[in-house]
């Protein structure tokens, strides 16, 4: 049994109410484009002191395929815009938003050419800063995602350092040919320094003819790792966090962390001996060279403090350093930091994207729980994360059948909730010809192999309605095909007026403003054999209790072993909605194949 005190772990609620707090009903000031002002913090209603997302709920909003008003099938700022209001009454505190700086879209943004300028297919810098300021004005906040590890191919940078202009020639990561020594000699091929391989599949190292050196890509060919050895990039990586800072956003998503140093020797790299990876695949070896390396927590620090410093020197408010890693739970937690030297504010927690299988049993479940909780330090805020941008949607990796029952978990956790875009309304993943695919990763991959890696079914046009392109856009086509669902209710219109994952998910968060949620300890435990999941948050007398069946077997629990939990309970909310509103006695709850129920005992929900 996992009982955990969060009270101990500092886990209370601010006064700036993680929620949202009242706006200061101005209208949202937009600015010329160019160099932004100082961010309009008198827009929103803040806690100097608070770290307000300690119990936030963080909307993934991916640009391209949220909302287009241009009738190009491409997503935009102001497609984003026009729907603060639907994000707004979602109940959530603050929408991360993927890259939608300038970009060739070899990476769709994350190949980035310009820090410090909109890309012209998601709109401009006015455009921009009209989004922040009409967030601010809803009380809602921006946490941008920002890729340090590399740039476009096409960045001016990096075009200075291909012909060695200083002071640019030394920032990116460049190395001489291994056989350098037998250039000029009949039938010369430069041979690259190393065996690394990249994430996307192939070389690590991509030739420059013009520089007569390889390049390093830790990613794709057109995205040239930059050098962070190089003092000069650093300032000029900080110089991009302010420059944002000053436009108003209250925090950054770091991209490829553990990507961001290698090793100075350029040394080969062993072979992992994972079962099925194969010669050139990026699992074929164990990269100890070019991932997690000490100074990655260095410079980490370093934005910390740039970060805390611009909040010191302006409004006291906090901003947001998450910090994106895939790695063991081990390695994962190192990025809180340790005691009065904090690095990201938290690490995202991608046990349940990466570990989740396909219908799980509740005992896994409670276990992928408990090893984040146990792992996290004294003090750490917990994140969970069900979906992104890069892994397969809820409904497709786990099953249909566990769309509510996920987001109840995810929602009823202490902590941060984060939410990819149409989750709350269970999209899908959207089947995709070779022909249609566009992710690097996928064709990198070859025709055979793309749906084992390609990331463009998670990325699929939000379905707003029944109308042409799921009310996405008014275009001929879109950058990649709706998923057809939308005509069976997968939209949100048609959620909108009827009981639904979108009226189910509207209902969990409005429980994250309970104190039995802020303040509740928790408790999991695993009923009948591993197939029911049980959790409970309770604080004094107060509490919330989340009980799924979790197997496609109908299943009877006794809950009379949790005593700060009273005989009768009220189901507050279910996915059978038969069920909502029925007084229980702990010791005999009957459910259906894959019912998931909320339970609770004194609790007043706004």
């Amino acid at each position: 049994m996992y009982k955990m005190d969060l009270r101990s772990r500092k886990l209370k609620r601010t006064n700036d109410s993680a929620s949202g707090s009242s706006p200061d009903k101005k209208r949202p000031v937009t600015s010329a484009q160019g160099e932004p002002p100082r961010p309009r913090r008198d827009l929103v209603v803040l806690d100097a002191g608070a770290q307000w997302w300690r119990s936030a709920v963080v909307y993934q909003v991916y640009p391209r395929s949220f909302k287009d008003t241009t009738a190009n099938g491409i997503g935009d700022i102001n497609g984003i815009r026009s729907q603060l209001q639907y994000i707004s009454k979602l109940g959530v505190n603050a929408i991360w938003l993927s890259p939608v700086f300038k970009s060739p879209m070899k990476d769709f943004g994350y190949d980035i050419s310009d820090y410090r300028d909109i890309d012209p297919i998601f709109g401009n810098l006015k455009d921009m800063k009209a989004l922040i300021d009409e967030m601010h004005f809803l009380g809602l906040r921006l946490i941008l995602d920002l890729v340090p590890n590399h740039t476009s191919n096409m960045h001016e940078w990096f075009k200075m350092s291909v012909k060695k202009e200083e002071p640019f020639t030394d920032f990116y990561v460049w190395a001489k040919p291994k056989n350098v020594s037998e250039a000029g000699k009949e039938g010369y091929v430069p041979q690259p320094p190393n065996n690394w391989i990249s994430v996307f599949g192939g070389s690590a190292w991509e030739y420059s003819s013009e520089r007569g050196e390889f390049y390093l890509h830790q990613f794709a060919k057109d995205q040239p790792d930059l050098n962070f050895r190089n003092p000069r990039v650093v300032s000029a990586m900080k110089q991009v966090l302010k420059f944002w800072l000053n436009m108003g956003v209250d925090g950054f998503r770091i991209d490829a962390v553990p990507h961001l140093f290698e090793d100075l020797q350029l040394r080969d790299e062993p072979h992992s001996h994972k079962e099925d990876s194969k010669a050139g695949q990026y699992d074929f070896l164990d990269h100890i060279y070019t991932h997690g390396l000490p100074e990655v927590f260095d410079i980490m620090k370093e934005f910390r403090n740039t970060l805390d410093s611009y909040s010191e020197k302006t409004d006291k408010i906090p901003r947001l350093l998450i910090a994106e890693v895939y790695d063991t739970v081990e390695n994962t937690v190192k990025y809180y930091g340790e005691g009065d030297q904090p690095i990201a504010d938290f690490p995202f927690n991608f046990l349940l994207v990466s570990e989740m299988e396909r219908n799980p049993r509740a005992d896994h479940l409670k276990e992928l729980i408990d090893r984040w909780m146990d792992a996290i330090p004294t003090g750490g805020c917990p994140n969970w994360v069900l979906g992104n941008h890069d892994k397969g949607r809820v409904a497709s990796r786990i099953g249909l059948n566990y769309i509510d029952s996920m987001n109840m978990v995810v929602m009823l956790l202490p902590g941060v909730a984060f939410t990819y875009y149409g989750e709350e309304i269970g999209m899908e993943d959207v089947n995709l010809s070779w022909d249609q695919t566009v992710d690097p990763a996928g064709i990198n991959a070859g025709q055979e192999n793309y749906m084992k890696v390609s990331r463009d079914p998670a990325r699929s046009p939000m379905q707003w309605s029944i109308n042409k392109n799921a009310g996405f856009s008014e275009s001929s086509s879109t950058w990649l095909p709706v998923n057809q669902n939308y005509l069976n209710g997968i939209n949100v219109e048609d959620q909108e007026h009827r009981f639904s994952h979108l009226q189910i998910y509207r209902s969990l968060i409005k429980l994250r403003k309970t104190d039995a949620f802020l303040k509740g300890g928790l408790h999991t435990e695993v009923f009948n054999d591993g197939k029911t999941f049980v959790m409970s948050r309770v604080f004094g007398d107060s509490g919330i209790l989340a009980v799924i069946n979790m197997s496609n077997e109908r299943a009877s629990v006794d809950l009379s072993s949790l005593s700060d939990v009273p005989d009768e309970l009220t189901v507050y909310l279910s996915n059978r909605q038969e069920f909502i509103g029925k007084s229980l006695n702990k010791s005999s709850i009957g459910q259906s194949p894959y019912q998931a129920d909320v339970l609770l005992f004194k609790v007043d929900v706004e």
